[in-house]
């Protein structure tokens, strides 16, 4: 059965083999970079976005872009001058953006960050200040002077980091003019007297979009924030160190599922202490979270952990060397206690649950990292959180008890990350969590090795995890390995990895799963350069190959095509196809160690269309099909969606988007008897609606009201049940129970930010949540939402001010 696999296993190792070794080779010679020199000035500039001052008449310009895309290495079609100084507290830079139709310059106003999809030119500059390709800060104002920056180490981009910087802008005749500063104590460097930094400019012409850029960057090469010029000179840099506090009042007034409000408040402090020129201590003291946006909720019925995004600011920011080895998922600390499903277990006869913490309450979470002058990279992650009680009662004798769901958990992640040549790394990191006589320690390492245009790169990860359980302990290992050539219009690429059975992270990390031999070969063509109807085209196609670790045999062959176009016409394209051509092998939906599940053979396709998004009503229209075919049931499933959007103004947006998905005779677990052993499988129809609705209104770069509603459907119908029999097919059996499901998620998040100082905000916040699941099945829409919003519901208004404390030292 398995000779045709073994035949194409053996193709794709020689055909890696062949790839491997081709990255050894030397490659071009890249452009040269270009250079400036910084220039020391001793009364530093008005930021007014004017450059009137003398200080800017004794600074050169650096002029002559290129275009970055769409055409690499073209001259910019609008010219830009910039011009670059210091002072012993900050570097400034000032900006004109020459412009033949200034009245056409976009100035589409969002909040701060928030720049998907915006229609405004921008202005930005990169800066590295170890000059190691790698760790970097971008900083971006658009032409609405609405701020942007993020922090770079390796192939991480931290979005979430916020400096404390100024801006101005200024639209004239001739274009725009801006003006930055930014205060040494917002990058790190090191203390050398004489410095050299990585540095580059950009600029983005929205109404052609047309990024241009200083130094040369080539559009094929990944990584475009390691590809900068050079900032020559800097001497004598003598940052102060600061501390930096942001102090909080918050007040919450909330409505429980029982329909009874409650008032609470608290206060806390995040604290930002720079011990050094290159190293920040990060401390948040009695944090609260309390206005997080909601999670977007799905009805899982996978044998897999949904992975949800991290949304608590002191998690996201400064986190990016925290993600060496992939063993880091933040939303593990503060998480659902890990007694909360197994409390009915620990009921006495007649008691019944009072109250259930459904979250670990976070006492304090502590970061220190930076970077040595030999680009050594420290980061040091502590978190606390305290035990987690539950209360029952007797429903007799009205006795109340606590029962502990989670003991006091200490959580703490330790990184080495070391700066090798052109463009190459090795890193070492280490994460344990403890609680009482549970420990779970996760060592890895991960390394980058490049040439010197960072075209060919070999990558790998390694991991051994260790779990010490009331003494008994377990140990489990993955290693993964990337290598080919990442640059150019032809690449390629091997991947190789293994995970045992026993490997586990999950604890600290995200781990989807685990026992898997994977091997993945990827072909890509890209044409960057426009021709025809077309801006650019990205073709790639994979072939992924699977087996389990233990037993050693076969799971599943892949192949999967891509293809992303873009038109001159500014219209998106996305399209790919999917192919497994034969059976399928498996043993993670059986939830049973060494049981399969024989799944079909399938193919699918996806569309997915954007129109010009400059247009104030824009559009996007997704559909999809899968076909599978096999032994038993052929499996069907389509998605339509469209998301429309409306920009009236440069201040309002408003969004919708619908998406629609059936899956037709779908077969998946259902129940296991603990005394049988038998394995209960269901066929089953599932309908899902999705429904988004959002709106901004932003006043100005300051100030915003942002709102978002989402209702999220899936209703399932078993038709018939099977016993997966030991061959891994479906066989009869009489088992009769109600399995379906009638999920409901509804969301509204509403929040009006102001900044009122560098820094410092205000939030006004509204949070509405429902979520029912039930076995009775609802098949109209409006009928199952009209139950929905008669349900119990969790209404929350919360107020949150905090303010932006900097003392420097010197």
């Amino acid at each position: 059965m398995f000779n045709s696999y073994s035949l194409r296993l053996r193709f794709i190792q020689r055909l890696s083999l062949f790839f491997i070794l081709m990255v050894i080779p030397l490659s071009a010679l890249s452009n040269q970079k270009k250079t400036a020199q910084a220039i020391r000035i001793t009364t530093s500039p008005e930021i007014d976005g004017k450059l009137d001052e003398d200080v800017w008449n004794q600074v050169s310009n650096l002029k002559d872009f290129l275009q970055w895309n769409p055409h690499n290495g073209q001259p910019a079609s609008q010219r830009t001058e910039v011009k670059i100084c210091y002072d012993d507290s900050a570097i400034y830079i000032g900006a004109i953006c020459y412009d033949d139709s200034p009245e056409k310059i976009m100035k589409e106003i969002r909040f701060r960050d928030d720049i998907t999809g915006m229609n405004a030119d921008e202005f930005a500059v990169n800066i590295c200040p170890f000059n190691d390709s790698l760790n970097s800060y971008f900083l971006g104002v658009t032409a609405a002077n609405v701020q942007r920056d993020i922090k770079f180490s390796g192939d991480e981009a931290d979005k979430a980091w916020d400096g404390v910087w100024e801006s101005r802008v200024c639209i004239t005749e001739e274009g725009w003019i801006l003006e930055i500063k930014i205060p040494f104590s917002v990058v790190r460097f090191s203390s050398d007297s004489v410095q050299n930094w990585g540095i580059n400019f950009w600029r983005w012409i929205a109404r052609n979009r047309e990024w241009d850029v200083w130094s040369f960057v080539d559009v094929s090469l990944e990584g475009w924030w390691k590809q900068n010029g050079i900032l020559q000179g800097l001497k004598d840099l003598d940052p102060p160190l600061h501390l930096s506090l942001y102090p909080y009042l918050s007040a919450y007034n909330q409505k429980g599922l029982s329909g009874d409000w409650a008032f609470s408040y608290n206060g806390g402090m995040d604290l930002k202490y720079g011990i050094s020129d290159s190293f920040t201590l990060d401390v948040t003291l009695i944090p609260d979270f309390g206005q997080v946006q909601s999670d977007e909720e799905l009805l899982n019925l996978t044998p897999y952990e949904i992975k949800y995004n991290e949304r608590r600011q002191f998690f996201t920011e400064g986190t990016e060397l925290f993600n060496k080895g992939d063993v880091l998922y933040t939303r593990r600390i503060g998480a659902r206690p890990v007694g909360y499903y197994s409390l009915n277990e620990q009921l006495h006869t007649n008691e019944s649950v009072i109250k259930n913490p459904h979250e670990t309450r976070l006492i304090n979470a502590t970061k220190l990292s930076g970077r040595t002058n030999n680009g050594l990279g420290i980061g040091i992650l502590n978190a606390m959180t305290s035990s987690s009680q539950a209360l029952v009662m007797n429903t007799l004798t009205e006795e109340r008890r606590e029962i502990q769901t989670q003991p006091f958990t200490n959580y703490n992640i330790f990184v080495l990350d070391q700066i090798l040549f052109s463009n190459s790394y090795l890193s070492l990191i280490n994460s344990n969590v403890l609680r009482k006589e549970y420990l779970a320690n996760v060592t890895g390492t991960e390394f980058t090795f490049a040439d010197r245009s960072n075209t060919y790169r070999l990558k790998g990860i390694g991991a051994v995890s260790h779990i010490k359980d009331d003494g008994v302990g377990t140990t489990g290992f993955k290693a993964l390995m990337k290598a080919g050539k990442f640059g150019g219009q032809f690449q390629y690429e091997y991947n190789l990895s293994i995970i045992s059975d026993h490997f586990n992270q999950n604890d600290l990390g995200y781990l989807k799963r685990n026992n898997e031999a994977a091997q993945q070969l990827s072909l890509e063509y890209n044409i960057y350069e426009p021709f025809s109807i077309f801006r650019g085209i990205t073709n790639r196609i994979d072939l992924i190959y699977s087996r389990m670790y233990t037993p050693k045999v076969f799971s599943e062959f892949i192949i999967n095509c891509k293809m992303n176009a873009s038109f001159k016409n500014h219209y998106l394209l996305n399209l790919e196809l999917g192919l497994a051509p034969g059976e399928r092998f498996d043993y993670y939906e059986t939830r049973t160690p060494e049981r399969c599940f024989i799944n079909h053979k399938y193919y699918e396709a996806k569309m997915n269309i954007q129109t010009d998004d400059r247009k104030p009503i824009h559009m996007g229209f997704q559909a999809g099909f899968m076909n599978s075919f096999g032994y038993h049931f052929k499996v069907r499933s389509w998605q339509a969606g469209i998301t429309p959007n409306l920009r009236p103004n440069n201040q309002i947006n408003l969004g919708l988007g619908i998406l629609f998905t059936r899956d037709e005779n779908q077969t998946g677990y259902v129940y296991q008897d603990v005394d049988t052993g038998e394995i209960i499988f269901g066929k089953r129809d599932r309908k899902t609606l999705e429904n988004i609705a959002q709106a901004s209104y932003v006043l100005n770069n300051r100030m915003s009201l942002i709102f978002k509603a989402r209702h999220y459907w899936s209703l399932v119908d078993y038709d018939s049940y099977f016993e997966l029999l030991e061959d891994g097919r479906l066989g009869t059996t009489n088992y009769d129970t109600n399995h379906n499901v009638n999920f409901n998620a509804f969301n509204i998040d509403m929040t009006f930010r102001w900044h009122f100082a560098p820094g410092s905000e205000i939030s006004l916040n509204w949070k509405n949540s429902i979520y029912t699941s039930d076995s009775q099945l609802v098949h109209l829409y409006w009928d199952n939402l009209r139950n929905t919003l008669d349900s119990p519901q969790i209404n929350s208004l919360s107020i949150k001010i905090f303010y932006y404390f900097d003392r420097l030292f010197k």
